[in-house]
């Protein structure tokens, strides 16, 4: 697993259970370390920002880590799709998410579960989670990316009806 991958998922994992506090010292450390880490540092100020409501300004400071080499065009629009969902707009959320899967020959688990996250809060989202999980992929991966996101919206899924 790359340094990247490794902080990633841990910047994301942070932004998921809410720990703002966290997500601004990781931030802090990854922007002066001299390991190159940047964008990840960038991208948990960003996710903290977005905990806070702010998705506007966390997307300015997501755009100031990005660079030609990192991340990939596809990685950062499942970073502005993160910052969406953390900000509560689900739908722009699946809007960003659509744009890192669209014509993708691999589909992230990432972005599929995300999307199902999406659905779990907002029920009525699940025919645009299921348009947006299947913009990208072997048709195989989109058929198991369709079952997650249907398994989001059916009974049980921890969301109301009336959502």
């Amino acid at each position: 697993m790359s340094a990247r991958h490794g902080f990633g998922d841990e910047t994301w994992r942070l932004a998921q259970v809410g720990d703002a506090e966290a997500l601004r010292r990781a931030a802090d450390l990854l922007l002066t370390e001299p390991l190159d880490l940047a964008y990840e540092g960038h991208r948990a100020r960003a996710f903290s920002l977005a905990l806070e409501r702010k998705a506007a300004e966390a997307l300015d400071v997501l755009n100031e880590g990005w660079t030609a080499e990192w991340p990939f065009p596809a990685a950062y629009a499942l970073d502005v799709a993160r910052i969406r969902y953390l900000g509560g707009d689900y739908e722009l959320a699946l809007e960003a998410l659509r744009l890192a899967l669209q014509g993708a020959e691999r589909v992230d688990n990432a972005a599929v579960e995300l999307a199902g996250a999406c659905v779990r809060r907002r029920r009525s989202l699940w025919a645009r989670a299921l348009r947006t999980v299947v913009a990208g992929g072997s048709p195989w991966r989109r058929l198991l990316a369709a079952l997650s996101v249907l398994r989001a919206a059916g009974p049980g899924s921890g969301s109301s009806a009336g959502s």
